[in-house]
């Protein structure tokens, strides 16, 4: 069993009132909605017995399955009117989450595996409150242990163990209907301790991880549309679906070792910071990630080096782009951030033995945004692309560059500009929509770099001395220093290369 799905079991017993769960505010209402939610995804969720005891409704027995080998058995789930339009919700400290896993189709060998977790979470609140409209559902759980020890009938001698801890877990969730349902939650956890053993002798391996987080989060917000349900992504947007999801961490390290056959592997890891946004709507889809601090170390006798580190600055992208047809222009943004990128010595030791070039940290960064109006649905698009018609996906409006820049070996690149296109003229440039704007270069360390890269053998010297001739037509060269600079511009149906006319 993985620990996502045992994570996710617990989620799910913790929060049984955050989707569709939580109807009402009293006790009866609580319970029966988690039999009709049940229902609702093809699950059984049921009871030994259900009695009322004074303000509590005491549940025995509450088994849970998801039909797909999946079985959470609580001996008893209280659900208690706090008198104030609240119920609270108690679940025993902990219980167990079974998996059975089928037979291999067709393997007359195979036989069914049975696994299993203990989960525990002493002290654990559960809070309901709200109206059936609008139900706002909170959890506090000082501790969270999730514990598997498993084996495999079918590799017999095969052990697995995994344990997490977790501290500091909250939940909050609302969820209202009308004339859309949505549905927000959002899960912070304070600290995370997960570690594993496993050992697997048919291939003789045998491993061992450690890994910590610290506050990681999630935050998730969707608002489906009245029938919409059963409409694809393109159709449910413009209805006016809308989701939003978020996730995150702080400082993170990992350590895993195996051992194959004798050869002994030690890949290590830390992170100082991380997050991933996600969204859509019926104006754009757009994705967001930024990690900061990466160090990752591998060492094996199976590598050709004795240590294959890297590290990594700065990773991120950002990408927003329109996804419904429209005749009016839409917004769109691409960035693409790699800063300090770096390799130890080991790795350049292969490439570049003789040290001929700077081995300093490499970056890339390419920072544009701007505005397209989109001819169809961009879920449709498939065949326009295949069909290879610059204008039946849509056309390009407007392009800002803001920053290129670009790192490594000793030379060093920047750009910036702007540019506007005239769709109606697609003649002048050979079928590219006619641009006017401008775009100024700047590079340092160029010529040095394609020496050393000759030198290496790496690049051919006639094709170095085309490629400087190609650069001389277009920009203009320092006489003191290993620099060139150059001004791009499309003015008047022309271009232009440092104010000289080129066409």
């Amino acid at each position: 069993m993985t620990l996502r799905s045992l994570a996710g079991t617990t989620a799910l017993v913790l929060s049984l009132t955050s989707s569709n769960l939580l109807a009402a505010v009293t006790p009866e209402d609580v319970w029966q909605a988690w039999q009709n939610a049940g229902l609702g995804v093809g699950s059984a969720i049921t009871s030994d017995s259900a009695v009322r005891d004074g303000s509590s409704l005491v549940v025995s027995n509450v088994a849970l399955g998801d039909g797909a080998g999946l079985a959470v058995t609580l001996e008893s789930v209280t659900f208690t009117d706090n008198g104030d339009g609240t119920v609270s919700v108690t679940l025993p400290d902990s219980f167990t989450v079974t998996m059975t896993v089928p037979a291999t189709a067709g393997d007359a060998t195979s036989a069914p595996s049975a696994l299993s977790a203990e989960v525990t979470m002493p002290g654990a609140t559960i809070a309901a409150s709200g109206t059936p409209d609008a139900i706002v559902y909170d959890t506090d759980a000082p501790e969270v242990g999730i514990k598997f020890d498993g084996s495999d009938s079918a590799n017999p001698g095969a052990t697995a163990a995994l344990e997490a801890k977790l501290s500091g877990v909250q939940i909050h969730s609302e969820l209202a209907g009308g004339q859309a349902d949505s549905y927000q939650e959002d899960l912070s956890v304070k600290s995370t301790v997960i570690t594993a053993t496993g050992f697997d002798p048919v291939s003789a391996t045998d491993y061992t991880l450690a890994a910590n987080l610290a506050d990681f989060y999630t935050t998730a917000k969707v608002s489906v549309p009245k029938g919409s349900a059963a409409d694809n992504f393109g159709a449910a947007l413009a209805k006016g679906l809308t989701l939003s999801s978020q996730f995150g961490m702080g400082a993170s390290t990992f350590d895993l070792s195996s051992t194959q056959n004798g050869t002994a592997t030690k890949i290590s890891g830390s992170l100082k910071d991380g997050m991933v946004d996600v969204g859509a709507d019926s104006d754009k889809v757009s994705y967001y990630n930024n990690f900061n601090g990466l160090d990752v170390k591998i060492t094996s006798a199976d590598l050709p080096v004795a240590n294959a580190a890297f590290g990594l600055g700065q990773a991120e992208i950002h990408l927003v782009v329109p996804v419904l047809k429209s005749d009016a222009p839409a917004d769109f943004t691409f960035l693409f951030n790699l800063t300090d990128l770096s390799f130890a010595e080991d790795i350049w030791a292969m490439i570049d033995p003789g040290k001929a070039f700077k081995h300093d940290p490499a970056t890339v960064v390419v920072d544009t945004f701007g505005q397209v109006t989109l001819a169809q649905d961009l879920s449709a698009d498939a065949a326009a692309v295949t069909a290879a018609d610059p204008n039946a996906v849509g056309q390009l409006n407007a392009l800002e560059v803001p920053k290129i820049h670009l790192k490594a070996g000793g030379a060093e690149l920047t750009a910036q500009g702007s540019f506007t296109f005239d769709n109606s003229d697609l003649t002048t440039f050979a079928g590219i929509p006619a641009p006017t704007g401008k775009i100024d270069i700047k590079a340092t360390g160029v010529n040095a770099l394609i020496d050393t890269l000759v030198i290496m053998g790496l690049l051919p010297q006639d094709q170095a001395d085309q490629g400087r001739m190609m650069v001389a037509m277009f920009a203009n060269t320092s006489a003191t220093a290993d620099e060139i600079t150059s001004t791009l511009e499309f003015k008047d149906k022309h271009f232009f290369a440092n104010g000289q006319q080129l066409q």
